[in-house]
């Protein structure tokens, strides 16, 4: 084992674990003299947390981070949760906004829509009809953009990503999104992740429409197939940065993918998801490769 960290014990470290667990880094941390020691497996995943921890670092002097150390064991805002759970939430938004905003807009559509049993409130959010004539995916997408005429027009065909049909679509979508999204928000810019959001969203959504002809399907789980693909190809290009996921975890969906369209093909859209996932790994690759070439 590499002791890749040393900080004082009085330091509340939940935070911190956190990110360099969703980092996909085995660690062990123990208390040695006063200071708690964070120990990885490997060089590679010492220096990992070494940029997990200037970042966490940053996050602490400016005071985005709320710990809880020994001198706060007593304070009022324990003997409040609904006080922390604000705070939680509010610091959630400082760290990863967009992920943040997609999930609360999935929870008001959601909440107006009954949870999909009255669409008539979301009619506005489903994807626009185009006339479309036969040559293939790329010539669709081609008429598509020909007859996108105004902004109402271009927002319905990102807008079916909100739009969820039972409890279980909405958390399962949600949690993922929360989990890939913090991810990637947490290493790059998230501007640059709103951009990589919209695109996943419009070709899973434009795969979807290509492919069933109809307008009604909705969910996030395209995009979730798209922030995937995009981790992954990062995680192949740059092997020793910071977006990684277990081969388990990139193995388990991807194999979920194929069974869901043998057995719940006619159920599920999932042409959207395999057009996100595939504009996720165009996305990634193209955004990991301009990044490569520039640490030239």
């Amino acid at each position: 084992m590499i002791r890749a960290a040393v900080l004082d014990a009085d330091i509340d470290l939940r935070s911190l674990l956190a990110v360099i667990a969703d980092h996909g880094i085995r660690f062990r941390v123990n208390e040695e003299s006063g200071s708690q020691v964070i120990w990885v497996a490997s060089q590679a995943d010492a220096d990992r947390v070494a940029q997990a921890l200037s970042r966490w670092q940053e996050l602490r002097e400016q005071g985005l981070l709320t710990e809880r150390g020994p001198q706060q064991r007593g304070s009022l805002r324990s003997y409040f949760p609904m006080m922390r759970m604000f705070t939680d939430l509010a610091n959630a938004f400082l760290q990863a906004p967009v992920t943040m905003l997609l999930i609360l807009g999935s929870l008001v559509v959601a909440a107006v829509s009954s949870l999909g049993s009255d669409l008539r409130p979301v009619s506005g959010l489903f994807y626009p009809s185009f006339t479309l004539v036969e040559g293939g995916a790329l010539a669709g997408l081609g008429q598509i953009f020909a007859q996108i005429n105004s902004l109402e027009e271009l927002l319905r065909t990102l807008t079916p990503a909100l739009l969820h049909f039972g409890a279980i679509h909405l958390v399962f979508n949600s949690l993922w999104i929360w989990h890939f999204g913090r991810m990637i928000e947490r290493s790059q810019s998230s501007l640059l992740y709103l951009g990589v959001v919209l695109f996943i969203a419009f070709f899973s959504n434009a795969a979807q429409y290509l492919w069933s002809l109809t307008a009604n399907f909705g969910g996030l789980s395209g995009v979730v197939y798209g922030l995937l693909g995009y981790i992954w190809m990062w995680q192949l290009i740059l092997p020793n940065g910071r977006l990684r996921l277990p081969p388990a975890m990139i193995g388990f969906l991807l194999v979920a993918l194929v069974l869901m369209e043998l057995f719940a093909g006619s159920w599920i859209a999932s042409a959207a998801h395999t057009g996100g996932l595939i504009a996720g790994i165009i996305a990634g690759v193209l955004s990991a490769s301009i990044y490569k070439f520039r640490q030239r």
